[in-house]
């Protein structure tokens, strides 16, 4: 089965990332550049160790440009230029779908680069000391300020990371009524008992085709690649999706038969990664 590791990142000096690379456990693995943010306990890798793995891993390892929405407006060129391929805002002073932030927006839907927006819970960040930028908690990150970029900017790939977890009603109604939001599942696993109905509710976004929530939501990992620990972790997470869909899926419900399941292992992510056009 090829899956694709849709949302995942990359520590500082990171050692046997090459490791998960080559086991060939994933088709293509998509790092989140968060060099620009600071989290408690968590060191990223630079801008540059991003890119070079890329480089080093040149069709496996595809990234996303950490993007400062509080920044300059022309950083999806900028980030383009330099080798990402999509984007990765997170905490903004303002909500996500404030209208300072549509000239970015703009931009990036006419370079055809994804934004993967954090939706939801947030790890606990630095705390406040009187310089600090960006915004606190998940406030300005809930999954119901992504159906406001949608309308406006309806060929912009938006991925919601995290389920929006526990903003899940505001998820169904982005996955329902807005054709170009996606959602991935990284990071968490609290809603098992809801999943099976996720999965099999019906879209109404306009799609030439029926579409269910399943063709909509990505696999992918939130790990932190660069111990071998790391390592360990995302092949558990794999091989727990793998058993999922296998023996809850495809034994009570129609999201779990093979096709289906390709679905949400690999055919949405490539089918992002085939929109956008990249090499």
């Amino acid at each position: 089965m090829k899956i694709i590791e849709s949302h995942a990142h990359l520590r500082h000096n990171a050692v046997g990332f090459d490791k998960i690379v080559e086991s060939d456990m994933f088709e293509e693995i998509w790092l989140m550049d968060l060099s620009g943010v600071r989290l408690n306990g968590i060191e990223f890798a630079t801008q540059e160790e991003v890119l070079q793995a890329t480089k080093d891993f040149k069709g496996k390892v595809r990234a996303f440009g950490y993007l400062d929405l509080d920044g300059a407006v022309d950083q999806p060129e900028v980030l383009i230029e330099k080798g990402f391929v999509g984007l990765k805002p997170y905490k903004p002073a303002l909500p996500y779908s404030h209208e300072k932030y549509f000239p970015i927006y703009e931009k990036a839907q006419a370079l055809k680069m994804p934004i993967l927006f954090h939706c939801g819970l947030v790890a606990k960040g630095e705390a406040w000391n009187g310089n600090s930028k960006g915004s606190f908690a998940s406030l300005n990150m809930q999954p119901h300020h992504l159906a406001a970029i949608s309308e406006a900017f309806p060929e912009l790939k938006i991925m919601q990371g995290h389920m929006g977890w526990p903003y899940l009603e505001q998820t169904e109604q982005n996955l329902y009524y807005y054709k170009n939001i996606t959602c991935d599942v990284s990071g968490f696993r609290r809603c098992l008992s809801d999943l099976p109905t996720f999965f099999d509710k019906k879209c109404n976004d306009g799609s030439n085709t029926l579409r269910f929530f399943n063709h909509k939501t990505l696999f992918a990992t939130d790990q932190f690649y660069g111990a071998e620990q790391d390592n360990i972790s995302a092949k558990k997470i794999c091989e727990f999706w793998k058993l999922y869909f296998e023996l809850v899926g495809s034994v009570y419900w129609r999201w779990g038969t093979p096709p289906e399941a390709e679905k949400f292992f690999y055919k949405n992510a490539s089918e992002i990664r085939d929109f956008c056009g990249w090499k």
